[in-house]
């Protein structure tokens, strides 16, 4: 059942939601900390790496619905915004049926493919190339169905309803771990772990598809191919396409360049500690999720709205990373030393803390690029994405050519660094009303880059303690006059 407009942009409604995608992404991670090391032991290194692709391709590979998902999304949105009764039919299906068949056509590309990228693209040994090609046509097979499901969730994310999707998240990344993991107890084939993966995925479609038809009764009605909601569709969704296809290359390009010019352990010593920290991201995705939709209605009816939630959320994104992030910078090697021992500390202990300064520069450009989506310029974020393309590819090829994993992780922070100027000043030209809130980002990254860099130099345990406790100090002293707000925004229906 969908709801009025008025609560689907109430705080309460948002943080309750909020809440329950946190939950959903959040639940999977604790199980990926215990559950990796004994994924190392059982596959091995190189296994245990080109398994972090496959985990990968799961969901880049649902780049192929062409950013249809997301347009859904906003276009469902919209319509909600208008307080008009609307029948949905004609641009659900026709969403899900153009959706469908990309999937399949990149299916069929994935298939022919798979050969040729373990053989020659990734420096997969001998030994496993065979059950590395098999495992990627599997993964080809279930393409369309993981596509598919993109969809379905956008049509309850756009519908505000967080807790039914998280009752759903919750064991599918649990089995995301969890299903290789048993498969490993049997046999250390990548094929068979990529095999549970893909019936967890399936099993998933069915899921989604069931609750998603109790809220949009016209998914129970299939309807015919309709051209000008298909046009609609892919006008938006071209310009998210072309994002979704270079944004999360260029996040997963590091670990093909690594797979390439370097080995498959290589890859397991950077994938890992890039797993961790992208696993953290589930918190300003899960605040990020929820406002999207909401930012599309409320472009629509209420702009004073969206200067509220856009404070109030980039707030919270930036204190809540800044403490995470400042953690495991300060203490990356007893971190590795613990979960992984010696061997990870050696080796990943710098690129985790050269990471999570990365992740935490990225975390401020979340809000910039989901109203920038939300609000109808999806087409600024792909030009942008798409002026940063060749050169981080240049300076990744080069860096991790000549210094290693390191080199990889200096690459990759460099280019968030940019992409967070760049995505602000885009929001600053589109959004004037915004103008005060995106100058403070500003002078935030500025601040925190500086911090950063003296915290760098701090090799005594000790210092490293004084150094997180003066910054949780100055925080709370910078935001004494915004914790109310923050409280608002997440106990209070009205503004």
């Amino acid at each position: 059942m969908l709801i009025s407009t008025t609560e689907l942009l109430s705080s309460k409604v948002l943080a309750r939601n909020t809440l329950w995608s946190f939950v959903g992404l959040a639940s999977p991670l604790l199980v990926a900390f215990f559950l990796i090391p004994l994924l190392i032991e059982a596959f091995g290194k190189e296994r245990f790496g080109l398994l972090t692709i496959i985990w990968m391709g799961v969901g880049y590979f649902s780049l192929f619905d062409m950013g249809l998902s997301r347009a859904l999304t906003k276009l469902v949105a919209d319509q909600l915004g208008k307080n008009q009764i609307c029948d949905f039919g004609p641009l659900v299906w026709s969403a899900l049926w153009l959706i469908l068949l990309l999937g399949t056509i990149g299916s069929i590309v994935l298939l022919f493919c798979a050969e040729p990228l373990v053989n020659h693209v990734f420096n997969v040994s001998i030994e496993i190339r065979a059950e590395g090609a098999h495992a990627f046509m599997v993964l080809a097979l279930g393409l369309p169905f993981v596509v598919a499901t993109s969809a379905l969730i956008g049509l309850l994310e756009a519908a505000q309803n967080f807790s039914t999707i998280t009752k759903i998240r919750v064991p599918l990344g649990i089995a995301t771990f969890l299903a290789p993991y048993i498969t490993s107890l049997f046999t250390p084939s990548i094929t068979w772990a990529t095999l549970a993966l893909l019936t967890v995925r399936l099993l998933a479609f069915c899921i989604y598809f069931h609750y998603a038809s109790s809220v949009y009764a016209v998914l129970l009605r299939p309807q015919l191919f309709c051209k000008r909601e298909a046009h609609s569709l892919l006008k938006y969704g071209g310009w998210i396409t072309v994002s979704n296809v270079i944004g999360p290359l260029m996040v997963y390009f590091d670990r093909f360049f690594i797979g390439s010019l370097l080995n498959m352990t290589a890859v397991t010593y950077y994938a890992t500690t890039s797993e961790l920290l992208s696993r953290i991201q589930i918190i300003p995705r899960s605040i990020m999720t929820v406002l999207f939709p909401a930012f599309a209605t409320a472009k629509k009816c209420d702009n004073e709205r969206l200067f509220f939630l856009y404070d109030r959320g980039n707030i919270i994104v930036a204190v809540i990373m800044l403490l995470m992030m400042s953690v495991i910078f300060l203490f990356a090697p007893e971190i590795l030393q613990l979960w992984l021992g010696d061997e990870f500390r050696f080796h990943a202990a710098t690129v985790l803390q050269i990471l999570a300064f990365g992740w935490l520069i990225n975390s401020l450009a979340r809000m910039p690029l989901t109203v920038l989506q939300s609000s109808g310029y999806p087409g600024l974020v792909a030009k942008a994405h798409m002026f940063e393309l060749v050169p981080y590819a240049i300076l990744l090829y080069f860096l991790t050519l000549k210094i290693g994993i390191v080199g990889t992780a200096i690459a990759w922070l460099i280019r968030v660094f940019f992409d967070t100027i760049i995505l602000n000043w885009l929001a600053l030209r589109t959004h004037q009303e915004l103008s005060p809130l995106i100058y403070r980002t500003f002078y935030w990254i500025g601040i925190i880059t500086i911090n950063f860099i003296f915290a760098a130099g701090l090799h005594s345990s000790q210092w490293r303690i004084v150094f997180l406790i003066f910054e949780l100090v100055i925080i709370l002293i910078l935001l004494r006059r915004n914790l109310v707000a923050i409280y608002t925004l997440f106990f209070s229906i009205n503004k």
